[in-house]
C-alpha cells in the first residue's frame, strides 16, 4: 500500500492510500467523518487484488490539508470527487462511499452520473431529518469551544464507541487512529469542529434528485448503527432505482471495522 501527496487544481493538497495495478479497474473508496482513508485498510489488501485502489483523505481529515477559511458543505466536498477523479485521470470509476464520505458521493452521482461505474453507499445521511439525539449530539460535536473537552482521548474514546454494535474492537490502537490526526496540529483541532459546521438540510440532495441515480447501485449498512439506522438504508433504496440493499449484522456505524471479510465479500459480489 502506497502513500502519496497529491495536488487538486484547488491547490489543496490531498492524502492518499494507493494500492493495486493501474491495469485494474480503478476503485475510489470515500471515508466520513472523524476517520480517514485508513478506516478502508482492512479491506484494501483484498479489493487491491482486483482493483486499483485510491482512498483519498478528505479535505480536512487524515493527512490532508485542513484549510479553516471554507466552508465543508455539499458543493465543496462534490467538487473535491470530481477534482480528485480529474487529478487522478479517472475518467470514469467505481466509488465506495460512507458518513460524510456518501453525503458527498450521493451528491456526485446525482450530477456527475457519468463518471461512475457503480455505487456503493455506506450508512451515512441522505436525509436531513434526523433523530433528535443524533441532532444533539453532532451540535455539541461542532461546537469550537468544547473541541478540546471532545478530543480528550477518554472523552473521544466513549464518543467512538457509540458508533461500534461490539465496543470492545475499540481499541487504544483504533482511538489513536482515529484520534490522532485532529490533535497532532493546530489545524486539526479547528477542523474537528469546521468539517461538521454545516446544517443537515445543506448536506443532501432532494428525494427526487436520488431518484435520477441510474448509475448501478448498491447501498451496504451496518444494521446497528445508532446514527443512522437501517430505516435510512431501506428508505434509499426506495429512493435509487434499481438499486440493491445488503444489511450487515452485527455491525454498528463503522461497519469497516468490525465486519470488514463481509464487507469485503459483499463489495466484490457486487462490484
Amino acid at each position: 500500500m502506497e502513500s502519496r501527496f497529491i495536488r487538486l487544481k484547488s491547490n489543496l493538497t490531498i492524502h492518499t492510500l494507493i494500492a493495486g495495478s493501474p491495469a485494474n479497474p480503478p476503485l475510489v473508496l470515500v471515508h466520513g467523518w472523524p476517520s480517514s482513508a485508513l478506516l478502508w485498510r482492512k479491506m484494501m489488501p483484498a479489493l487491491s487484488q482486483k482493483f486499483y485502489i485510491l482512498a483519498p483523505d478528505l479535505p480536512g481529515h487524515g493527512h490532508s490539508d485542513k484549510p479553516t477559511d471554507i466552508a465543508y458543505d455539499l458543493n465543496f466536498l462534490r467538487e473535491f470527487i470530481r477534482q480528485f477523479y480529474d487529478t487522478m485521470d479517472l475518467e470514469q470509476a467505481s466509488l465506495v462511499v460512507h458518513d460524510l464520505g456518501g453525503m458527498a458521493g450521493l451528491s456526485f452521482a446525482v450530477r456527475h452520473k457519468e463518471r461512475l461505474d457503480r455505487l456503493v453507499v455506506m450508512n451515512t445521511s441522505p436525509y436531513s431529518d434526523w433523530h433528535y439525539l443524533l441532532s444533539l449530539n453532532i451540535f455539541l460535536l461542532k461546537q469550537s469551544i468544547l473541541t478540546p473537552f471532545f478530543l480528550n482521548k477518554t472523552i473521544f474514546k466513549k464518543v467512538l464507541c457509540t458508533g461500534f454494535y461490539d465496543t470492545s474492537l475499540v481499541s487504544e490502537e483504533v482511538v489513536n487512529l482515529f484520534l490522532t490526526p485532529w490533535i497532532n496540529s493546530p489545524e486539526g483541532k479547528k477542523a474537528f469542529s469546521k468539517t461538521i459546521a454545516i446544517p443537515p438540510i445543506q448536506m443532501v440532495e432532494s428525494p427526487h434528485s436520488l431518484g435520477t441515480i441510474d448509475t448501478p447501485s448498491l447501498i451496504l449498512w451496518g444494521k446497528k448503527d445508532r446514527f443512522f439506522p437501517f430505516k435510512f438504508a431501506r428508505r434509499l433504496h426506495q429512493d435509487i432505482p434499481g438499486s440493491l440493499l445488503v444489511g450487515i449484522d452485527r455491525a454498528g456505524h463503522f461497519l469497516q471495522e468490525e465486519q470488514p471479510e463481509r464487507i469485503t465479500k459483499a463489495l466484490m459480489d457486487f462490484l
